[in-house]
């Protein structure tokens, strides 16, 4: 508790005296050290911002998108990240360009958004690669290029980028209009379950209960369908359910695959009959 008070009482003086810097830093002392006090730290963060301080300006962008204790006005989050965006503060620019591709608070622009996405791209930013590999993806200004869009999704996953590792897995494993590649979609699977993406956990989960491309192992795939499962996916839900129906890598829990029919039972229409027929 010590710690965090003597830092605000250092960067205090230099903060009311002007300096910009210091009164971002301030905010952010007051944004993430205990005792927290989020208005302060907005206080503190528009000072810095109206006195041009790109990184204040990108916070303040970010509050305002996302009603994050100032009220949500998407035009305000995009005036934000235009100057912040425009004094080379790559996040931002990454932001504007979500903006002016969507509309949000802005007349939608994707042309000028994918010159945002590549100036942040070159900078190192993999949100902005990931969102250059959804334009090759799908169309979107550029020519259709599923060789560019893995492209830039495999520049932003060397950062564990998760979209990117889950577009990767996806494409790799066969989902998309490309045919499938084998090890390569293991690999990409594995990385994008490893990292919280639940569809390729959910892939990867029938991948081990058919033996496809890796060890047959029914007690791994249960346990990538929970992962899953836990997070809202309704399929994985389902297969789980199965799994302690059918005692598959768990042992036979007929309430609990109940209770897991019933939550996947609104976009499975197998799962509503499976919670129908088990219910009995």
């Amino acid at each position: 508790m010590g710690q965090p008070r003597s830092k605000r009482r250092l960067l205090l003086h230099a903060a009311r005296a002007g300096d910009p810097q210091a009164q971002f830093e301030l905010g952010c002392a007051y944004d993430f050290d205990a005792p927290k006090d989020r208005p302060r730290a907005v206080s503190w963060y528009t000072k810095a911002a109206e006195q041009g301080n790109a990184e204040a300006q990108n916070f303040l962008g970010e509050s305002h998108r996302d009603g994050w204790g100032l009220p949500q006005d998407q035009s305000l989050a995009v005036h934000w990240f235009r100057l912040a965006a425009a004094a080379g503060e790559h996040d931002a620019q990454v932001s504007l360009g979500v903006a002016l591709f969507t509309g949000a608070g802005v007349e939608a622009d994707p042309h000028t958004a994918l010159r945002w996405y590549r100036k942040a791209a070159f900078a190192g930013k993999s949100a902005a690669m990931a969102n250059i590999g959804h334009m090759y993806r799908c169309g979107d200004v550029v020519r259709q290029s599923w060789k560019l869009a893995l492209r830039w999704y495999e520049k932003a996953a060397y950062d564990n980028n998760v979209t990117a590792l889950h577009w990767l897995a996806r494409i790799c494993n066969g989902q998309e209009d490309p045919p499938a590649r084998g090890e390569e979609a293991v690999l990409w699977l594995r990385r994008a379950a490893r990292h919280g993406d639940a569809e390729s956990q959910a892939s990867l989960g029938v991948r081990h209960f058919n033996g496809d491309g890796v060890r047959l192992d029914r007690r791994r795939a249960a346990l990538l369908y929970r992962r899953a499962a836990e997070q809202g996916e309704p399929w994985s839900q389902y297969l789980l359910g199965l799994c302690y129906r059918d005692r598959e890598g768990v042992r036979r829990n007929r309430r609990v695959a109940l209770a897991w029919f019933r939550r996947a039972a609104t976009s499975v229409p197998e799962a509503a009959r499976a919670a129908e027929e088990l219910g009995v």
